[in-house]
């Protein structure tokens, strides 16, 4: 599951909690908070490995420009080659292999700086979307920690087959429920 999803069900989890009376402070399932947390670390190494990936394909690609460099260059060499070996266009075979060498050297960098171009880019990219992700996470977690407001002493009540549930908190601000 993608952690934007779940930042989302976690907040839909916040939005159904109950509000405490007088306060900012908010009960939830607390269950149904720690299941999503666990996903969401258990998500998050997965746009780890995604990155891995993509910096295996941006190795690949640099690996593949480099080799089609190389047989340009090997190409241009056995060209000149041919045409060193004839004597009445040596000197003509001479311009043209530095000329195809040149271009064969030109192409190489241009594949190369493609490539790291293409992989810088891509990586941003995921850096840009992990960097919301954890934006999100914590905020959610500033969330979730702002909105807890720890008690001091708290009873349940049983009546006429009615609980009543009484807290106070730290502040001595006192909280009441009927159910």
């Amino acid at each position: 599951m993608e952690i934007l999803q779940l930042v989302d069900q976690f907040e839909q989890t916040l939005n159904r909690g109950w509000r405490v009376p007088l306060s900012s402070s908010l009960i939830v399932n607390a269950e149904e908070c720690l299941r999503l947390i666990d996903q969401m670390r258990i998500s998050i190494p997965s746009s780890i490995k995604e990155g891995e990936r993509m910096v295996a394909e941006r190795d690949r690609i640099l690996s593949d420009a480099q080799m089609q460099a190389q047989q340009i260059i090997a190409h241009a060499e056995q060209q000149a080659r041919q045409m060193v070996s004839e004597d009445a266009i040596t000197e003509r075979a001479r311009e043209e292999a530095g000329h195809i060498s040149a271009q064969g050297h030109a192409e190489a960098v241009r594949l190369v700086d493609e490539a790291a171009a293409y992989a810088r880019d891509v990586l941003s990219g995921l850096q840009d979307h992990l960097r919301g992700s954890l934006h999100q996470a914590e905020n959610g977690i500033k969330a979730l920690d702002s909105s807890q407001a720890p008690f001091i002493a708290a009873t349940v009540e049983k009546s006429d087959g009615e609980y009543s549930f009484t807290a106070q908190s730290d502040d001595g601000t006192d909280f009441r429920r009927d159910r």
